[in-house]
């Protein structure tokens, strides 16, 4: 197994996972932050991940073919914005890099609060190629704030070779 990048460690460990919960990655790479999520989760826990890439998809389901085979992981190709997801469903919905926060979100906004349940949260992270400071969440935080989201918290932290930044969003 390759070493994890720092960011998807850190990312995992910010989003206190509850054993049972019910998680969305949205953009799911070569599911190292799936990996992640899953092994924290449970026999009761489920994550679903989606990409667009289905080599990286291929990627991911190789990487978590353990969590696949426990019925804890699913992983599905497609845009984001036709997935078919249920209403009310997920505790907590997760991106790491995802560019859509930086565009017009209205859709994938929508889709992602009917989605969340009530009390749950909603996480964006991004790592630059280049340094940032907490002022390059402000985009971010505009758009979520204009479609109803409420802010919970947004923090930077330092990591190798950039740092990034997390929004907590609901």
């Amino acid at each position: 197994m390759s070493q994890v990048p720092e960011r998807f460690l850190w990312a995992a460990g910010l989003m206190k996972i509850k054993p049972g919960d019910h998680i969305l990655e949205i953009g799911c790479g070569a599911g190292l932050l799936a990996e992640q999520i899953a092994m924290r989760l449970g026999p009761k826990g489920k994550i679903m991940a989606v990409d667009r890439s289905e080599p990286m998809l291929a990627k991911a389901r190789q990487r978590n073919q353990a969590y696949i085979a426990k019925g804890v992981a699913e992983f599905r190709t497609g845009d984001f914005v036709k997935a078919q997801l249920p209403d009310d469903h997920f505790d907590s919905i997760v991106a790491f890099n995802v560019n859509f926060f930086w565009k017009e979100p209205a859709a994938e906004l929508a889709l992602i609060r009917r989605a969340l349940k009530k009390k749950g949260n909603l996480y964006v992270f991004y790592q630059a190629p280049f340094e940032i400071t907490i002022e390059a969440a402000d985009p971010v935080k505009r758009k979520l704030l204009e479609h109803g989201f409420l802010i919970r918290d947004a923090q930077l932290q330092q990591l190798d070779p950039t740092a990034a930044f997390c929004i907590v969003a609901g």
